[in-house]
């Protein structure tokens, strides 16, 4: 499942910072359509309130989510319109490279490392 999820992240290419936010449920959805995370992700959702720290625990930056978009959750295609797919929320974030923590919702607080303006959490 992961390596579906590591495929989110693209090449960065001059582009504002972006931190994906996956939320892994396998919910049955068409590709692209709108989403919000389902069970146990239900605190995954626009709207949602996050927070990123840095490295010192200091607060950089706060927000709400976007609306999710359901990408695939697997790497190939069944031939029908609804798939298992995974939320998946593109975060802008103005941040350098580094390591930070995400706090969201009712999950534990989320490390990641930002490089080349790219970053990846999937909650578990």
């Amino acid at each position: 499942m992961l390596a579906a999820a590591a495929l989110l992240v693209g090449c960065g290419g001059g582009e504002s910072p972006i931190v994906q936010v996956v939320a892994p449920d396998a919910e049955l959805r068409e590709l692209g359509e709108t989403c919000a995370g389902a069970e146990p992700f239900l605190y995954a959702h626009a709207t949602a309130a996050y927070s990123i720290a840095d490295a010192s625990g200091k607060v950089v930056t706060r927000g709400a989510l976007p609306e999710g978009k359901a990408v695939a959750a697997f790497n190939h295609d069944p031939g029908v319109d609804r798939v298992p797919t995974f939320c998946s929320f593109s975060v802008p974030a103005e941040l350098d490279a580094g390591k930070y923590t995400l706090r969201l919702g009712e999950s534990a607080p989320r490390a990641f490392a930002l490089k080349g303006g790219k970053a990846m959490v999937v909650l578990n």
